[in-house]
């Protein structure tokens, strides 16, 4: 009976194996929203280093979404369809965060996106 289990849990091994950097990467997710009026939250705080996900959101019209020095760059459409963006800041930093209707450059809204160590 035993040699079964063993065989069973050897025939296991590969699978945990290629799941584990999944579990290991897959870090915090921030949701984000944005709007003609506002970028919600307007501060986020990162660490150096951290691996996060933005999950951007528009709360009404297409939007041109980037914050600069991190080389984030996306069009978020209208109708709340979620646009996934994955940071792992390198250096620590205040960086400008973006979000302007989709084209136009109009209506833009800022904030901030900050670094520590």
């Amino acid at each position: 009976m035993t040699k079964h289990y063993s065989a069973t849990l050897l025939l296991a091994i590969p699978f945990v194996v290629a799941m584990m950097p999944a579990i290991v990467t897959q870090g915090r997710t921030i949701e984000i929203t944005v709007s003609r009026s506002a970028i919600s939250p307007e501060r986020i705080d990162l660490q150096v280093g951290e691996r996060v996900r933005l999950n951007v959101t528009s709360a009404d019209g297409a939007r041109a979404f980037q914050v600069k020095g991190l080389h984030l760059d996306a069009r978020i459409p209208a109708g709340r369809e979620r646009v996934t963006l994955a940071v792992m800041p390198t250096e620590p930093g205040i960086f400008e965060v973006e979000s302007a209707d989709d084209g136009g450059g109009r209506n833009g809204m800022k904030g901030r996106l900050v670094v520590t160590r």
